[in-house]
């Protein structure tokens, strides 16, 4: 299914949300059969974006919605549910440098576990913007976003990450690589302390 289907803009809903605004006025105008067709027309299209959007993931919804998983791992101290959501191999890196690769037990058992308990660090992200994706192939998505780590004293780090998810033999998309750059200027490296 085309992502412009799949993952509609909100400019889709606006437009056709405006289209049954308009045939319904017209059809509740003149309060005949004729009139009714285009807002039943409206109305079904309306239906079918609705429904093609609700129940399939665009390769970027599917992104976002790991990245989110992975964050509310994070944030509780999982390592086992984070790497549900990562291939079998992948690349850490501070901004596009060549980064160290991580297979998913190396991942599990990192020594930054500790200090996200030991810390009590709170994690988070937000800012997905249809702006920040690239579709690199049929197969592999990149996704931009901001992050953080927080300490209970409200001391952040706040960090700009572009995640790459490819998909696997099982057709699932996993994150593949990990890349952070500064909160304020994208092009800017930024290593995330401690890891990897």
């Amino acid at each position: 299914m085309p992502d412009f289907i799949a993952d509609p803009p909100q400019i889709l809903y606006m437009v056709l949300g405006g289209l049954l605004v308009i045939t319904g006025a017209i059809a509740a105008q003149k309060q005949d059969r004729r009139a009714a067709i285009p807002f039943g027309i409206a109305a079904l299209l309306m239906l079918l974006l609705f429904l093609v959007d609700r129940f399939s993931e665009s390769p970027r919804e599917e992104a976002v919605r790991r990245v989110h998983l992975m964050q509310m791992a994070a944030d509780a101290k999982h390592p086992d549910a984070l790497v549900e959501h990562v291939a079998d191999k992948v690349t850490v890196a501070p901004g596009n440098d060549a980064g160290k690769v991580l297979t998913r037990d190396e991942l599990k058992q990192h020594s930054f576990w500790n200090t996200l308990r030991a810390q009590n660090v709170h994690v988070a992200v937000w800012g997905f913007s249809r702006d920040d994706v690239k579709v690199i192939n049929d197969n592999t998505v990149e996704i931009g976003f901001m992050g953080k780590g927080e300490l209970p004293g409200g001391q952040q780090f706040p960090v700009y990450v572009r995640a790459t998810f490819t998909k696997q033999s099982d057709g699932s998309r996993k994150l593949t690589a990990l890349r952070s750059f500064h909160p304020m200027n994208h092009d800017e490296a930024l290593a995330i302390p401690l890891f990897p």
